[in-house]
């Protein structure tokens, strides 16, 4: 089976775009002198905060869709170019769930809020 692509209808927007890298150490205090830090993980969970702009509410229906069938609720991977190095990064949902706001009185323009994470 093939990863999903996040849908072409989907703009991640730069505002609200937040990144929160894992650690990939083990700090230990120390009786005296500094704490000592050894790296313990070659990968860690990247966590970012985004906002997607979906316009239409014909698309937003189908980014639901997506979101229920492809991604099984958000449970699955999925794959998306990042705005900030335009590479293709494999993501899934955090915790499969999304907040969706209509940004217009005609519903002709969508917000979604999550959190996506990747791994490595």
């Amino acid at each position: 089976m093939t990863t999903p692509t996040l849908p072409s209808y989907c703009t991640i927007l730069l505002n609200g775009y937040q990144e929160q890298r894992e650690s990939a150490l083990l700090r230990s205090e120390m009786e005296s002198g500094p704490p000592k830090q050894a790296k313990v993980r070659y990968k860690v969970m990247n966590t970012r905060s985004v906002n997607i702009l979906v316009d239409g509410l014909a698309n937003y229906n189908l980014f639901k869709t997506w979101f229920s069938s492809d991604l099984s609720e958000g449970a699955s991977w999925f794959t998306f170019t990042d705005p900030v190095t335009s590479s293709t990064v494999t993501a899934r949902f955090v915790g499969g769930g999304f907040t969706a706001t209509p940004l217009t009185g005609g519903l002709t323009a969508w917000q979604i809020n999550a959190k996506i994470e990747s791994w490595g």
